[in-house]
């Protein structure tokens, strides 16, 4: 009886919990001059319903209110408040049993032109392919404006460089915080720019596409469009010849296969023409007919092939991976589970790079090489596209 009486009271909470609906009280803070702020809109987006917008307020002064916001262990929630045309965006969890919560939304002046930024670029790989180079870039931007001030400007003012000859763009990404957004490069001037405010801390740009390759020579252009203290270039294979006027050989990783090469105090305005050269890896061509109209695209696509338990247990991470992302993009509703799939294969690219590098460069281990090859492609792609 005891048993029965508890089940119910809990049956009964957790119904009360789930209808509890509450007000939330939205501050707006300047984080420019540390004082109350104003924002031209502020929404209210259920995570949980697909990203639906459920209520907003226009010309905002200090703070809002939204009521009847339901609590229950899949409500999650977006705040995003549109300040100078820049959206500011703020996660919200509420309490369950809760019916009055506050929070804050910090927002920045804009400013035109840039200032207080220091620029880095960690890594510029270069994939080397027997007739494609796979290039992958990361710039890391930091906005130590102080006052604190987002930079903003029309068409843009994050500089960056997507050569002509690109074959296949696959992706550029601009990241402010947790969650990296696919952007534009748009031409401007004598470059081109993305259309992202840069606001303050610390940004990241990803960019990542194919060229045709000549192993006899094959230019890599970069625009570099800031002053950079120390540019790092990697290439895989690590026998890839690479020439480039300034640059030196700074190492070996031989935990991930790659070549470590550096160039000091590059000025903004710099175009280098990397002359690349030499044999690059094969790509497995044990598809079958549909995968090989698929690579027709210029896309890499796992191989279908399986002999070993190792590659069970990769194939098995990427299918739950992929599924993981798919679940994402229809939901929208679990950063955790993004960022767990993220994490495993990561797991699964360092587990592959030391395979390859553990490897020489016989005719005996040409297939293994090439096996671990096209997943390894298989699982940066699958990254960018969870990003």
């Amino acid at each position: 009886m005891r048993t029965y009486m508890l089940k119910q009271l809990l049956i009964l909470q957790l119904i009360v919990t789930t209808l509890v609906a509450g007000d939330l009280r939205v501050n707006i803070v300047n984080g420019t001059t540390n004082s109350a702020g104003t924002a031209q809109r502020v929404v209210l987006i259920d995570l949980s319903a697909g990203m639906t917008e459920l209520s907003s307020a226009d010309n905002v002064s200090g703070s809002t209110t939204f009521s009847d916001i339901a609590t229950g262990g899949q409500s999650q929630y977006m705040l995003r408040a549109t300040f100078q045309d820049v959206h500011y965006s703020e996660m919200f969890v509420p309490s369950p049993g809760v019916t009055a919560w506050e929070t804050t939304i910090t927002v920045y002046e804009t400013k035109s032109e840039t200032y207080d930024v220091a620029v880095s670029v960690p890594f510029f790989v270069i994939y080397g392919f027997e007739d494609k180079l796979y290039i992958q870039k990361r710039m890391v931007i930091e906005n130590r404006s102080t006052p604190p001030v987002t930079f903003r400007s029309i068409p843009g003012l994050v500089n960056v460089h997507v050569p002509e000859n690109v074959t296949d763009l696959e992706s550029i990404t601009f990241k402010h915080g947790t969650m990296p957004i696919r952007s534009t490069a748009l031409p401007y001037e004598d470059g081109q720019v993305l259309p992202n405010p840069l606001k303050p801390g610390v940004s990241e740009v990803d960019l990542a596409y194919y060229l045709e390759y000549d192993p006899n020579k094959t230019i890599v252009t970069e625009k570099v469009g800031y002053d950079i203290d120390h540019f790092h270039l990697y290439t895989m294979p690590m026998d890839l010849k690479i020439s480039l006027p300034g640059l030196s050989r700074e190492g070996t990783d031989n935990e991930n296969g790659l070549a470590i090469y550096a160039i000091d105090n590059v000025k903004a305005g710099t175009l280098f023409e990397i002359e690349v050269s030499g044999k690059g890896m094969a790509e497995d061509d044990g598809h079958n007919h549909e995968n090989e109209q698929q690579q027709t695209t210029g896309r890499i696509v796992v191989e279908n092939r399986i002999d070993q338990n190792t590659e069970l247990l990769i194939a098995g991470v990427l299918v739950m991976a992929l599924l993981i992302a798919l679940f994402i993009s229809v939901t929208q509703q679990s950063e955790d589970l993004k960022q767990e799939s993220i994490s495993l294969l990561k797991e699964q690219k360092s587990t592959l790079l030391k395979e390859y590098a553990g490897l020489d460069d016989s005719d005996a281990n040409k297939e293994k090489r090439d096996m671990i090859v096209s997943r390894l492609v298989s699982v940066y792609k699958t990254l960018e596209r969870i990003k």
